[in-house]
C-alpha cells in the first residue's frame, strides 16, 4: 500500500557511509521514468553521481554538507524542446522516486536546485547536461543516519479539505 511509503517518506541530511546497490538505484529511477509527464513526452532523464570528487564541486556550488555526504545523487533533467512543463514532469519523478527509494530502506531529500543564485547553469556545466535540458533539484541519496519518524494519523487535518468552494 502506496500510504506505508508516504507515511514514512521524511527528508534525510544524515547518511550512513555504506553504498547503495546498482539494482536499487534502477529501481529507484525506474519509478521516476514511470511518472507521468505531460503529453507523454517522457523527456525526463537521469544524471547519477557517485564519484567523491564530482560531489565535493557539487557541495562547493550549493552549499550544503550532505550532498557530499550522501553516497548517491541524483539530478532528474528534462529536455526543454520536448516538455512546456519541465517543472510537473521532474516533481512528480522525484516524488515517485523518493517513494521508492523509502520503500527500499533508503532516505532522500530535496535540494532545490536555485536559478537566481546561477546553481543550476554551474551544475550543468559541472556535469556536462546538454543546453536544453533543465532541472529543478538534486535528489542526495542513501542510507539514513538514524531512522526518520513516520507521519502519524493524527498529523492529518481535514479541515484543509474544501468541498464544491472554499
Amino acid at each position: 500500500m502506496v500510504m506505508k511509503e508516504i507515511s514514512n517518506r521524511r527528508s534525510v541530511r544524515e547518511y550512513r557511509d555504506k553504498a547503495v546497490a546498482e539494482k536499487d538505484i534502477v529501481e529507484i529511477i525506474k519509478a521516476g521514468q514511470f511518472a507521468p509527464t505531460a503529453r507523454h513526452n517522457q523527456a525526463v532523464e537521469f544524471v547519477v553521481v557517485k564519484n567523491q570528487k564530482i560531489k565535493d564541486k557539487i557541495f562547493e556550488i550549493v552549499g550544503q554538507e550532505f550532498v557530499k555526504e550522501a553516497p548517491v545523487l541524483i539530478v532528474p533533467v528534462t529536455d526543454k524542446t520536448k516538455t512546456n512543463c519541465s517543472v510537473q514532469d521532474l516533481s512528480v519523478a522525484s516524488e515517485n522516486m523518493f517513494l521508492q527509494a523509502t520503500a527500499l530502506g533508503l532516505g532522500t531529500v530535496w535540494k532545490a536546485l536555485k536559478t537566481e543564485f546561477a546553481e543550476l547553469e554551474e551544475i550543468k556545466k559541472l556535469l556536462g547536461i546538454p543546453e536544453q535540458f533543465t532541472a529543478i533539484n538534486i535528489i542526495p541519496l542513501g542510507y539514513p543516519e538514524e531512522k526518520p519518524v513516520p507521519h502519524k494519523v493524527i498529523d492529518f487535518d481535514a479541515g484543509k479539505i474544501h468541498k464544491e468552494k472554499w
